[in-house]
């Protein structure tokens, strides 16, 4: 699995272990705590790749800390702040969604971040504390700021009850990231790329094209037509079905689909709109995910699913095989857990004897 598969696994079980936290969002992965006396509503998300890894300690409250946030942005003229702090290491960031910090978790293994993860919320808790403390003594004396148009940058988040508005939320995302991009606005939808690190498209070329399509009017799909194109006569249809079943499986808010006419294959995910607003930082997500799976994926296994098929379905086979142990491992150390902790002292030290003796008897007898 790459470094951020290993971190959200790693999420998922803090989340377990602690009646405090549970899992929030699949994309990215979200666990959140929410607010109790004396601690804020907090929310850990981690974004990266096969060998980053970065996680976001946000302040999730959609109301007074928000506001808060935009008001501390308007009387610094910014549309971001973001700063290391020192003493701690973390990121500091404000935007128009909140207060976060952020931990580069690249160089940190899993099993030290699982041991420090206590130790880890209680900085993040104190720094962003401190960051609430801070804006308001900045704004104390500001009056409300005025509603701001739609189409300004200021804007937050603009109502969806017409595809116009949501239209206008899209193409602002694109021009704040300053991407080339082409609106088909016959078809309602906006049409741009990326260059790629690992992934190849069908003409060879490493670059991505997705498409955001805002026709409907109760959702928002981005999809990633010709993501591949299969030959039948190389690659057995089922194959691809499989392959197709298990990243589902992984990633249940991912649709795939496959065109047996053409060998087509691309991915879409939809966002529901009916009576609810959308925001650029939710356009971000949905695009930054679509980005990391492609570039992953066809590391993983779509590289190989294109030319080898006997390998492809070995490698799907361990990657299946890679996710019971990881479920049995968990199921195995939680029943290890319950036993150790019905041991009497003197049924613990004759363990620890025999372990010793192991370990003399190795030294002596090596390999």
């Amino acid at each position: 699995m790459s470094l951020m598969q290993d971190y959200s696994v790693l999420l998922g079980q803090i989340a377990e272990q602690h009646e405090n936290w549970s899992v929030k969002t699949e994309s990215p992965f979200t666990i959140s705590r929410h607010a109790q006396e004396h601690t804020l509503p907090l929310s850990i998300s981690v974004y990266g790749s096969d060998a980053k890894a970065h996680l976001f300690f946000n302040i999730y409250d959609d109301g007074p800390f928000t506001g808060l946030a935009k008001k501390v942005l308007h009387a610094q003229q910014k549309e971001k702040i973001q700063k290391e702090d020192e003493d701690s290491g973390l990121v500091i960031i404000i935007d128009t969604d909140g207060f976060a910090v952020v931990f580069d978790a690249t160089d940190v293994k899993t099993t030290d971040f699982a041991a420090q993860f206590n130790q880890i919320i209680e900085t993040a808790d104190k720094l962003l504390m401190q960051l609430v403390a801070s804006a308001h003594d900045t704004v104390k004396d500001m009056p409300d700021e005025p509603a701001a148009s739609p189409s300004t940058a200021q804007a937050p988040q603009i109502a969806q009850g017409n595809a116009s508005s949501v239209d206008e939320v899209v193409q602002q995302y694109l021009k704040e990231k300053d991407y080339k991009y082409n609106h088909d606005e016959k078809n309602k939808r906006f049409i741009f790329g990326f260059s790629t690190e690992n992934y190849v498209n069908r003409n060879a070329d490493q670059s991505l094209q997705i498409v955001i399509d805002y026709s409907d009017d109760d959702l928002l799909r981005f999809e990633t037509p010709w993501l591949y194109k299969f030959d039948f006569k190389q690659t057995e249809y089922s194959l691809i079905a499989s392959v197709m079943a298990w990243f589902q499986f992984e990633f249940k808010f991912l649709s795939m689909s496959l065109d047996p006419s053409d060998g087509e294959l691309k991915i879409s995910i939809d966002i529901p709109l009916g009576k609810g607003t959308i925001h650029t930082t939710q356009v971000h997500r949905m695009v930054a995910f679509i980005l990391q799976f492609s570039e992953s994926t066809y590391k993983e296994l779509f590289s190989i699913l294109l030319t080898d098929s006997k390998a492809a379905e070995k490698q799907l086979k361990k990657l299946i095989d890679d996710h019971k142990a990881t479920i049995e491992n968990r199921t195995w150390l939680k029943s290890l857990e319950s036993k150790l902790s019905s041991l009497t002292d003197e049924q613990k030290q004759a363990i620890e004897a025999i372990l010793e003796q192991g370990e003399h008897t190795s030294d002596q007898n090596g390999i």
